[in-house]
């Protein structure tokens, strides 16, 4: 294999980049290459990660720091001109590798001397994007397209950054990237202009298939963009559109997209809730009268064209072999909720251990992606009866709330899967109140109905025991890469944040507000955050706060956290209560309710104080402590930091792929 030297620029991020990394040192061979991780920068807690990370290795990592964030296109271009190997690669710390990865692109290369720059196909890669199939993880598509597509290769007109091979004797004709594009965008563009100019060929190949989250280089990504995209128009415009045109024209993409093929039904949905939240942001800022019709106007011609895949079994069932272990949760709806996110993360960390893992449901919200990113592609059907008839074949399903119980103890019946759980996250019958007592006795009902039963803590198995039935226990894990303490703005004043949802039942939300109002009462110069809901404003709150409304982005919400002195949950109860462990592990100290599932990891006194739900004067009492006694405080926080580090999502991510074999085994032999 010709030596190649893989250039990894890092700045933050450090939720994918831990997988990404695990993904690169897992799937690369060691011989004749090396991996030079450049840290532009980044914060102290992910610099320590990556000192750690480059020691496991010493032979085959080499780690340079750089105190001032450069940005990729200066970072790339001092470790290019440092090298000497006869290939490059680089790759974007948000990008996960699959196996043979690096030796298919070198053979891309390798079979035309005029090849200079090298693509895998991906799902986020511009106008090389190769949508996963629904079902289907990013490993899964590799593993097909090696299979299909072997050796096969296509032109493009411009490689895109996120992982891209490169020619050294070719960089060395033409140059490195052009510094006049600043921070980034559209430099390897021009780059790959500059090359197929010079006469050498930029190529896709097509059995090499890599994931990208991609979406989040720069908070001015827009304005950069524009100006970058005036400056390579400037150079290439013509002879750019000429090209294009051309591969539009060719569209060698669309022999493998065949391949993938699905038929399509109209889904407005998505696109409804979409312009309605964003009419809604448009409406509550400032506006105009013709902003608001063009935008209504806009957002009505996209749901009338809105249409999505139909998820077909037998395309599926060839991309997920039962040579893996395949593992199947089935959910009403995806949406931007805690239990959700529970799912997304279980089903990346099963895929990341070689499991093809799976989400189905009925609807997907497009925020989802934003929120999350899933390294499989969900299998989103139009009702009850088409997920039943066309979801492939599994050798676990779980169901992940009260209203799936009923699909998947017919998937078992029908043999679609060799075994079935129920993944319990908390006590459903008392989502209904007690003068429903039917509704409460059917969710109940619903926990015999299949075998096997996993919770999250030990006060949730208690009430499932209560009822008669046994579960297993795998506490809940959080990403440790996303909720970590992240450096804190200065202010003077002292910040309490609440969780505040009005519109769930079970969040205290009136409780929650009489306890921050006493506390404002009492300190009038306390700042008090809330986020859980877009619409707080509507709500008769009597003190002035700071709406953080409902936050996708999960980097915003530790930063949220790690700038609180005190967080306040103040739930009736919860199967475990994610966000009082998120607020620990970013260094709030946090006032909580001695009921429910917070009770698995929440000590009074030691990592948290702890009040009687529905107790206002007890809360802000709790509250008013905290902020009094900075020793105490301190204390807390150390204690939930602590605390917090035993919660890590891989943990639990592990811990379920071997109650699943486990299972699975038991099953076999009974």
């Amino acid at each position: 294999m010709p030596m190649t030297d893989i250039i990894l620029p890092v700045h933050n991020g450090l939720s994918l980049l831990r997988d990404g990394l695990d993904a690169v040192m897992a799937y690369t061979p060691r011989r004749d290459c090396r991996l030079l991780i450049v840290d532009d920068a980044s914060d102290p807690v992910v610099a320590a990660w990556l000192r750690e990370r480059a020691a496991e290795r010493p032979d085959w990592v080499t780690l340079q720091r750089q105190d001032e964030n450069l940005g990729f296109l200066e970072t790339c271009n001092r470790a290019m001109a440092r090298g000497d190997s006869q290939y490059l690669v680089l790759l974007n710390s948000d990008v996960l590798v699959a196996p043979n990865w690096l030796e298919r692109l070198l053979a891309c290369a390798e079979s035309d001397p005029r090849i200079a720059a090298v693509n895998p196909l991906s799902n986020r890669a511009d106008n090389i994007d190769l949508p996963m199939a629904p079902g289907a993880s990013y490993l899964a598509m590799n593993a097909y397209l090696a299979r299909e597509r072997q050796g096969r290769c296509h032109d493009v007109v411009t490689g895109v950054g996120f992982c891209l091979l490169l020619r050294r004797s070719a960089l060395d004709h033409v140059g490195l990237f052009d510094p006049i594009y600043g921070h980034g965008y559209c430099e390897e563009s021009d780059l790959c202009m500059r090359l197929t100019a010079a006469g050498f060929r930029t190529v896709a190949a097509e059995d090499v298939y890599v994931f990208h989250r991609g979406g989040g280089s720069f908070s001015d990504g827009q304005a950069r963009y524009l100006r970058n995209r005036r400056v390579f128009d400037q150079r290439w415009g013509a002879d750019y559109r000429r090209q294009f045109r051309a591969f539009r024209r060719a569209d060698p993409l669309r022999p493998i997209r065949r391949l993938f093929a699905l038929p399509t039904r109209w889904d407005p949905t998505p696109a409804v809730w979409q312009g309605a939240r964003e009419l809604l942001g448009e409406w509550r800022g400032p506006r105009s009268l013709t902003q608001l019709a063009r935008l209504s106007l806009r957002h009505a011609l996209r749901a009338t064209t809105a249409r999505r895949p139909c998820p077909r079994r037998a395309l599926a069932q060839p991309l997920t072999p039962p040579a893996r272990l395949r593992v199947t949760y089935v959910l009403d709806r995806l949406v931007v909720a805690g239990g959700v996110l529970s799912v997304l993360q279980l089903v990346n960390e099963l895929i990341r251990q070689g499991v093809e893992a799976r989400v189905a449901a009925l609807y997907e919200d497009p925020l989802i992606h934003d929120w999350r990113p899933l390294y499989t592609r969900p299998l989103i059907y139009r009702d009850r009866e088409a997920l039943l008839a066309e979801t492939p074949d599994s050798d676990m399903v779980f169901a992940t709330h009260w209203n799936t119980v009923d699909w998947v103890q017919a998937l078992l019946k029908t043999g679609r899967t060799r075994a079935a759980g129920y993944l319990i996250q908390d006590y459903e019958p008392w989502f209904f109140p007690e003068t429903a007592p039917e509704q409460r006795q059917r969710v109940r009902d619903g926990y015999r109905l299949l075998p096997h039963r996993i919770v999250m803590s030990d006060w949730l198995g208690g009430r499932l025991a209560e009822d008669g039935y046994r579960s297993d226990k795998i506490p809940l894990g959080m990403d440790l890469g996303q909720f970590y303490p992240r450096a804190r703005a200065l202010n003077p004043r002292p910040v309490v944040l609440a969780m505040a949802r009005p519109g769930t039942p079970r969040r205290g939300f009136p409780t929650t507000i009489e306890a921050l109002a006493a506390v404002k009462h009492a300190r009038p110069d306390v700042e008090i955050a809330l986020f859980g809901d877009r619409f707080l404003d509507r709500w008769r709150i009597p003190f002035s706060f700071r709406n953080e409304g409902l936050i996708i982005r999960q980097d915003r919400l530790a930063e949220l956290y790690s700038g609180a002195d005190v967080f306040l949950d103040g739930s009736e109860f919860q199967g475990f209560g994610r966000c009082a462990l998120e607020a620990m592990a970013c260094g709030a100290a946090c006032v909580l309710t001695d009921l429910g599932g917070v009770l698995e990891y929440a000590r009074h006194e030691d990592n948290a104080l702890l009040t009687p739900p529905g107790q206002a004067q007890a809360m802000a009492g709790a509250i008013l402590r905290l902020l009094d006694d900075v020793a105490l405080r301190q204390r807390l926080t150390a204690g939930g930091l602590q605390t917090a580090a035993r919660y890590c999502h891989r943990r639990e991510g592990r811990e379920t792929l071997a109650w699943i074999e486990g299972t699975l085994a038991a099953g076999a032999t009974a």
